[in-house]
């Protein structure tokens, strides 16, 4: 994944998570991964697997594209 895209992604959970009202914690806990991981997700700085990106983009009801762009 490109950084644009990473960023893209960070930034898009971190509106989703504020638009929720969740906390950090909260948010990855709905999400199935680790804060620490939501974390980096979130800074850009995650390279994560596709298999994850799409298990974030099922437990949000969406497509995984959606998130990155």
């Amino acid at each position: 994944m490109n950084a644009n895209a990473r960023q893209n992604l960070g930034e898009n959970l971190i509106a989703i998570r504020k638009a929720s009202g969740l906390s950090k914690v909260d948010f990855a806990l709905q999400l199935g991964i680790s804060r620490v991981l939501l974390d980096l997700i979130e800074s850009g700085n995650s390279n994560l697997k596709l298999s994850t990106l799409e298990k974030i983009a099922d437990r949000l009801g969406t497509q995984p594209w959606k998130l990155i762009r």
